[in-house]
């Protein structure tokens, strides 16, 4: 009995255990089969969309990428077709979608379509398969455009469409009154809100044509009428009356602007606090200042040396200048007339006026006067004469330099010095080389050459450093061979006289007009340098000659010398300045060009009486 009970026991367990392994095998089996069919599946639908795929609503399932491609192309609707129609104040305008390359993104599309059942792993795959098969998997069409583009063509419509505001202004009218010129408002269209919405139609895929309509703002101006017209009112206050102007240190200068000359000076503009008003710091008022300065403006007096017995004995002081200092007199003015009350009198403005030191101070020439000594000195005889106005052509220029200074570092130059000739100095027609002959009245100021040519020869032998400096065209016995010094003065040219102090001391020039001669004195601290001149080098000597001409323009027997002989001759000088340990500042060769020149005599002689006339034969008788 035992026995037989426990048989039983044991054998329901087997009987299960064998139920759960032949279910086991069977799940193996039907899971093997499903994974063959999925490998299959994806194998059968390598390369190609898996069924049930559409883009847009087109199908490309079991289609490579190139016949996928090609459907799409085909079958989609063409957004390229239409145009972007912007609505804004100035009516519609279409932006074609051509010009905006718009167009789907094909490469894009047809990517997210083949992702479906191909990317992932096997179940995410295989799910994406039974998905597409039961419900399908649709890939949304994109659009793409040329951004560039679109913003271009919007922003040249839109700015068509703009209206800008008109700043009230205030102007001078032809009548010589101010003249208000009102406000106006403007409008311009939102341009960032008009590209959004741009942006947003032309990204769906549709075909046909998109509308957007453009919204505007208003745009104010930054004048207003309001404003205007207040600084109309303070610049019709501004120049009401008449303006005095008077200068410092000047109580003899006055000056009146009227209203009228007050209101070409205004000009209307921002003012620094961000407003619109009047002002008178402007070009026209500085143009009129500028045409009164001369009447202000005073030279500064350099100090000189007084000389007397050969020596500097004392200092004549300076004096400052003064000058307009417009910028300060147009602020002067503007707050002057801003300021004015309205039932004042006329304004009176002080212009405002700077001091102009002179080069050389007073201080300055007391300093170095007591150290200064006699460093060069020339003197030049001549005959007073028709050919030199008796000698005023010589004395006047030379009387200009007495007294003048040269400052160190400072160039000498003959004709700035002594200025322009004319008869209301003094002046008189005077000697010149004309063509190669001499005039004797052939020039204003002719014969000043002695007084160049003096003062070249006491600077030449100071040893200053010399520029400018030509020879006659003849050689003047008065003169030193090769060392003449001309000057000479035409219409746009000029022949000059320089010569540069190159120490760091002033120098006095002193002139002395004594009957027929004038000397050069030239004042310094002594420099201390050594100055030799070679003797002159004459080469191509040529004699003149001279030649008598009876003339009846003279009374027989007198004579008039018409040129005088002059050999002609090339000569070179050598001068050489040393400074106090022997070294050479200075080493240069004056070369001098003179031209033979034949003398010429006239003699008078008696005129030839004329023969006299033969009668006239009388007429015959006629028969």
């Amino acid at each position: 009995m035992t026995a037989e009970t426990l048989d039983v026991g044991l054998a329901r367990p087997l009987a299960w255990r064998r139920a759960l392994t032949g279910f086991g095998i069977t799940l193996l089996v039907s899971a093997a089969a499903v994974a063959g069919f999925a490998l299959g599946y994806q194998q059968a639908f390598a390369g190609r969309a898996i069924p049930g795929v559409t883009v847009g609503g087109v199908a490309i399932g079991g289609l490579d990428r190139a016949a996928a491609a090609a459907r799409l192309r085909a079958d989609l609707p063409d957004v390229a077709r239409g145009a972007l129609i912007v609505r804004g104040p100035g009516g519609d305008h279409a932006i074609p979608f051509a010009s905006l390359s718009r167009t789907y993104d094909y490469a894009g599309m047809l990517d997210t379509a083949f992702a479906v059942g191909h990317d992932g792993d096997l179940p995410i795959r295989l799910a994406e398969d039974l998905r597409a098969l039961v419900r399908g998997a649709s890939v949304d069409p994109r659009v793409t455009y040329d951004h560039a583009a679109l913003q271009a063509a919007l922003g040249a419509v839109t700015g068509s469409w703009d209206a800008a505001a008109v700043d009230a202004s205030v102007v001078l009218g032809a009548n010589g009154q101010f003249v208000l010129n009102p406000a106006a408002g403007g409008a311009a269209v939102d341009r960032a809100a008009a590209l959004t919405a741009a942006d947003r139609a032309l990204s769906l895929p549709v075909a046909g044509n998109a509308v957007v309509e453009l919204a505007t703002r208003p745009v104010a101006p930054t004048v207003t009428t309001a404003q205007a017209a207040a600084a109309l009112q303070a610049a019709e206050q501004m120049t009401r009356q008449p303006l005095t102007l008077r200068a410092a240190g000047d109580p003899a200068f006055s000056a009146t602007i009227s209203p009228a000359a007050l209101r070409a000076w205004v000009a209307f503009g921002a003012t620094p606090g961000g407003g619109y008003g009047p002002t008178v710091v402007t070009d026209a008022a500085r143009a009129a200042l500028a045409k009164l300065a001369p009447k202000i403006a005073r030279a500064p007096r350099d100090a000189t040396y007084l000389v007397g017995d050969g020596k500097v004995i004392g200092v004549l002081a300076s004096r400052d200048g003064t000058q307009l200092d417009v910028d300060a007199s147009l602020q002067a003015i503007a707050n002057a007339l801003a300021t004015q009350a309205s039932d004042g009198p006329p304004p009176t403005v002080q212009l405002a006026v700077t001091s102009v030191p002179p080069a050389l101070n007073t201080a300055a020439a007391q300093q170095t006067a007591p150290l200064m000594t006699l460093v060069g000195s020339w003197t030049t005889h001549f005959t007073p004469g028709i050919s030199n106005y008796w000698g005023r052509n010589i004395s006047i220029p030379a009387a200009k330099l007495d007294g003048y200074v040269v400052l160190p570092g400072a160039w000498f130059d003959f004709w700035q010095a002594v200025g322009v000739p004319t008869a209301d100095q003094g002046y008189g027609p005077g000697g010149a080389i004309i063509n190669g002959h001499t005039e004797e009245t052939g020039a204003i100021a002719g014969g000043i050459c002695s007084t160049s040519t003096t003062l070249f020869n006491a600077a030449l032998r100071a040893g200053y450093q010399i520029g400018e400096r030509a020879n006659h065209y003849y050689y003047i016995s008065r003169y030193p061979v090769g060392l003449d010094a001309t000057v000479a003065m035409g219409t746009g040219w000029e022949q000059d006289m320089t010569w540069r102090n190159d120490t760091a001391y002033p120098v006095l020039i002193h002139a002395i007009n004594g009957p027929g001669s004038v000397t050069f004195q030239l004042f310094s601290v002594d420099p201390h340098r050594t100055v030799t001149l070679s003797t002159p080098i004459i080469k191509n000597y040529t004699r003149a000659t001279t030649s008598y001409e009876y003339v009846t323009t003279l009374p027989p027997g007198q004579e008039n010398q018409v040129e005088y002989a002059s050999d002609g001759f090339d000569a070179w000088v050598t001068r050489t300045v040393r400074d106090a340990t022997g070294a050479i500042i200075h080493q240069e060769t004056f070369y001098s060009h003179y031209a033979t020149v034949n003398g010429l005599i006239q003699i008078g002689v008696a005129k030839t009486p004329s023969p006299s006339p033969s009668p006239s034969p009388s007429p015959s008788p006629r028969p």
